[in-house]
């Protein structure tokens, strides 16, 4: 999910309730009153216009020199650029070399096109030079917008039983239904779509924000494209909600389980290579379905279609890279 800033340019406070009950990122006030007055609200970011922190630089691109300059910055500092009539040339040139850039704008078009720049967008997109309803409606758009992953059929070839091993329990803060979960695997190249717990049973209550989602060793697709081990995950870090349909949301990770379980491997049959997931022994372990259901682990058999994510190339320190990986 994207980023969004907003500059506070008419003080109202139903406004600012509204951003903050919207998902706003930061606010940017330029007197101290402003932000104090917004801090009494809620824990949020909020930035003296003024006083800004090193990490933080806003930018006017007028020309090729500005571009490449601003390309040559430490990626660790967001740059906030506004670029004219430019809208669109020096978004893709400085995408392909750096990240943590956000998009000035005064507009819902302009703010949906610079977050689908070479289809990764910008990082986020800071809203001024409009009325504060516009604000809320920008905001609101975007916070609503869900990521796309080309979600694909796999096929079952085989389920095999093995002894207790370490599985992780992700319970997020964010409920979920069927059809939807997480994607996980072996390798990172491909993964199975995990269904969260949200299927009543005869044994259990649904826990509809919890996914089993498998042995410490797999991993598992979190936000901006990258990947976690299981037994990376934390109280507190992001994790990638993903649907049969591909559409992706950012949530939370409220708790991990680390338990010891029986477990079982089943290996699929993609459409680049075959892949496998090591995940519980256990009933209510499902695995989403092309069709949008669900069907538990212990019912696959072989030839079952199941819904599931392929990529080329491998991962390092779960950024995505292109190069010969071999992994069995």
């Amino acid at each position: 999910m994207k980023k969004v800033w907003i500059e506070v340019e008419n003080w109202e406070k139903s406004f600012i309730t509204d951003c903050i009950e919207n998902g706003i990122d930061a606010f940017f006030v330029s007197n101290k009153n402003d932000k104090e007055n917004i801090e009494k609200l809620a824990k949020i970011d909020v930035f003296l216009l003024s006083e800004l922190p090193d990490n933080i630089k806003f930018l006017n691109i007028k020309s090729k020199e500005d571009e490449t300059a601003a390309g040559k910055i430490d990626r660790s500092i967001s740059l906030v650029l506004e670029t004219g009539d430019w809208k669109i040339i020096p978004f893709e040139n400085l995408i392909a070399v750096r990240n943590n850039l956000f998009a000035s704008v005064n507009n819902l078009e302009d703010a949906l096109e610079a977050v689908g720049i070479l289809e990764k967008g910008v990082d986020g997109i800071y809203i001024k030079n409009c009325s504060n309803n516009d604000k809320v409606t920008i905001l609101k758009k975007l916070k609503s917008e869900k990521g796309k992953l080309e979600i694909t059929t796999g096929e079952v070839l085989s389920v095999t039983k093995l002894s207790i091993g370490d599985r992780v329990c992700i319970d997020t803060i964010s409920n979920m239904v069927d059809g939807e979960g997480m994607l996980v695997g072996d390798y990172s190249n491909g993964m199975v779509l995990v269904n969260s717990e949200s299927n009543d049973n005869e044994y259990v209550a649904s826990r509809p924000f919890r996914v089993n989602a498998g042995a410490v060793h797999c991993y598992v697709m979190t936000p901006e494209g990258r990947t976690k081990y299981l037994a990376d995950l934390k109280s507190g870090d992001d994790v990638l909600i993903v649907n049969y349909k591909g559409e992706t949301q950012t949530s939370v990770v409220g708790r991990i389980k680390l338990e010891k379980r029986p477990m079982l491997r089943i290996e699929v049959k993609g459409n680049i290579k075959n892949f496998s997931v090591v995940l519980q022994n256990a009933e209510t372990i499902r695995i989403v379905t092309p069709d949008g259901k669900s069907k538990s682990v212990v019912q696959l058999k072989k030839g079952d279609k199941i819904a599931i994510l392929e990529e080329k190339g491998g991962r390092h320190f779960g950024h995505k890279i292109e190069e010969t990986i071999f992994e069995k």
